[in-house]
């Protein structure tokens, strides 16, 4: 059996009060493991293109907003999914990048997802994430996100 890396860009919309967050849930129904979680929009890296431009184009596509990273320095995470965990027949160590973004006040638009991975979207913050169903490492991300905001004033740096 043969092994893969994935480097995945994603983005985490944040609030203009840095209360919430915007989480995604997968469509997936062929992968039970995957369907109906929650996840930061984002996806793989196009060949040539920089995490940060990866950033943008998946919020794009999965949400159809323009975004912007409003936070220079991404929260890194790495997770080992095995075979029978993905569609994939493989055992798959996927780096997530995620960088906190700013969508303003744009109202995301699911039906332009071309993949139709994205089946519903929400405000969280972060006491209703740990409720939540969402894929491994997301709670992580979101909490150490959390932790920027409230200790660098995330919006303040930004604006």
């Amino acid at each position: 059996m043969t092994n893969s890396i994935i480097v995945a860009a994603l983005g985490l919309p944040v609030s203009s009060d840095s209360k919430k967050v915007l989480l995604t849930q997968r469509h997936a129904p062929g992968n039970p493991a995957w369907h109906n979680k929650w996840q930061l929009a984002g996806g793989g890296l196009d060949f040539g293109e920089t995490v940060e431009e990866g950033v943008i184009r998946e919020v794009w596509e999965e949400l159809h907003v323009k975004a912007t990273i409003i936070y220079p320095h991404p929260v890194v995470k790495s997770s080992i999914w095995h075979s029978n965990e993905t569609d994939r027949n493989m055992d798959t160590q996927v780096v997530l990048i995620a960088y906190l973004v700013d969508i303003g006040e744009q109202t995301p638009d699911l039906s332009h997802d071309p993949d139709w991975e994205t089946s519903a979207y929400g405000w969280y913050t972060r006491e209703q994430v740990r409720d939540l169903d969402c894929l491994p490492l997301t709670q992580s991300i979101v909490d150490q996100a959390f932790d920027l905001i409230d200790d660098r004033g995330i919006l303040q740096i930004s604006q």
